[in-house]
């Protein structure tokens, strides 16, 4: 529900390179029954985003998934969240000075977490979660972990760690230092050898959260018989010794609110950490940047807009 007050949003409507990205005039959106109104401190960019603004669309679009911020209203059904509360919440249209969101999908911020932290978490954070759970990881478990250095396999190290589990990251060379610190046993670089030389049958999970999740016949061959791939990759390996794969897929509505509280919870305990990159102005020249920076697939850590007032 919109209202009359106008506020400042950045969109695009059409598609294109970061350029296209401006800055728009936008209804302030009013607070259904089960949502809260926020007012935005910080916002997460993410591949989505940059996907949305490659394809276009009909009209105009405002991207945007991840955002932290201060309810500043809340729905006539909502009862846990209070109008001051600091969350972070997935809600859409988050490129924008006010949001709303479900409040089943907003989680409580502390004051010890930073808009600019809480909100990197997001995305990753949940993909994370959703690899290490329909991974059933649990303590004993060996688990591989592709493309450890990223925002989603970083979060799956650190939530697979927490369950007990011995972790294997894979990814390149110069991440090592900062993929051993996230609590690996081990360090396995792909720019120096395959692999699958070291790991042969290792693993009881092997979580492939690489880029499209390529490598699939590698994955294979480092887990054990009877053993299990989640992985982001679309197209399911050839498989054999029993091995099941599973493809992840996003969580939705209440879930999300649940990894949201496991992540806070975990990251206002010191057991989760997120590196963020970029912290760039809420202005177009930011927006821009933050997708040119997207564009990059050698841009390291999260890229966050901060809403000064």
């Amino acid at each position: 529900m919109m209202g009359g007050i106008m506020m400042i949003g950045y969109g695009f409507s059409h598609a294109g390179g970061p350029e296209v990205i401006d800055a728009i005039d936008l209804p302030t959106p009013q607070p259904g029954p089960h949502e809260i109104q926020i007012k935005t401190s910080a916002i997460g960019l993410n591949n989505r985003d940059r996907m949305a603004r490659q394809l276009g669309g009909s009209g105009l679009t405002v991207p945007g998934y991840d955002v932290a911020g201060t309810v500043s209203s809340i729905g006539s059904n909502v009862s846990r969240f209070k109008v001051g509360d600091r969350v972070v919440a997935r809600t859409t249209s988050a490129y924008a000075e006010i949001v709303t969101a479900a409040a089943d999908m907003s989680v409580l911020l502390p004051a010890s977490i930073t808009p600019e932290k809480g909100v990197a978490v997001i995305t990753p954070g949940v993909t994370g979660y959703r690899m290490v759970e329909l991974g059933n990881v649990k303590a004993g478990d060996t688990v591989i972990v592709k493309g450890a250095s990223g925002g989603v396999g970083s979060a799956a190290i650190q939530l697979a760690v927490a369950r007990g589990a011995s972790v294997i990251g894979i990814a390149s060379s110069r991440h090592e230092v900062a993929v051993e610190r996230l609590g690996v046993e081990h360090f396995v670089a792909y720019d120096q050898g395959n692999p699958v030389t070291q790991l042969r049958q290792t693993a009881d999970v092997v979580i492939n959260a690489a880029m499209n999740g390529l490598g699939g016949d590698d994955d294979v061959a480092m887990t054990k018989d009877n053993g299990l791939i989640v992985s982001v990759s679309h197209t399911e390996p050839l498989l054999s010794r029993g091995i099941r794969f599973i493809h992840t897929r996003p969580l939705g509505g209440s879930e999300v609110g649940k990894a949201l509280q496991l992540l806070i919870d975990l990251m206002a305990q010191n057991k989760l950490n997120v590196q963020v990159g970029y912290v760039l102005p809420f202005t177009r020249e930011g927006f821009v940047k933050g997708h040119q920076l997207l564009d990059d697939p050698q841009h390291e850590g999260r890229i966050v807009i901060r809403v000064d007032r």
